[in-house]
């Protein structure tokens, strides 16, 4: 029983080590496990609305439509099926376009307020789709 014991802690302390060296760290996670947990879990697919035109770019929800923080992250946070510049726009102003890399959890604002409006935009105008986190 004891060399059974020894090979069980051995392989937990393996399988924690894998881990920590495969889960990358990077500014979009939130702080805890269990925020994590709660804001990643409550994504959304989204499916964005091409632009019509060269000077028109892409948006989710549809033109003329608003979505609201849902509270759950405390920042909002894509996923991009592709790499694409977006940017978050309140009543108040567009903000600064960010880079979400394919296949990570980009914060593309930060500090945002539960049940505040907002839409996105997407540079260009081919439609994109993802995750959306907030």
């Amino acid at each position: 029983m004891t060399t059974n014991r020894r090979v069980a802690a051995a392989l937990i302390s393996a399988a924690a080590a894998l881990t920590a060296l495969t889960v990358p760290a990077h500014a979009g996670t939130p702080s805890g496990g269990a925020q994590a947990l709660s804001c990643y879990g409550s994504a959304r697919s989204y499916t964005g609305e091409a632009g019509t035109g060269a000077n028109d770019n892409a948006h989710w929800p549809k033109r003329g439509q608003w979505t609201k923080v849902k509270g759950n992250c405390g920042d909002i946070n894509i996923k991009t099926n592709y790499t694409r510049s977006v940017r978050v726009c309140t009543h108040s102003k567009c903000h600064g376009w960010v880079t979400a890399p394919k296949g990570k959890w980009t914060v593309i604002f930060p500090d945002s307020t539960k049940n505040a409006e907002y839409y996105l935009q997407f540079k260009g105008v081919n439609a994109s789709t993802g995750l959306i986190a907030d």
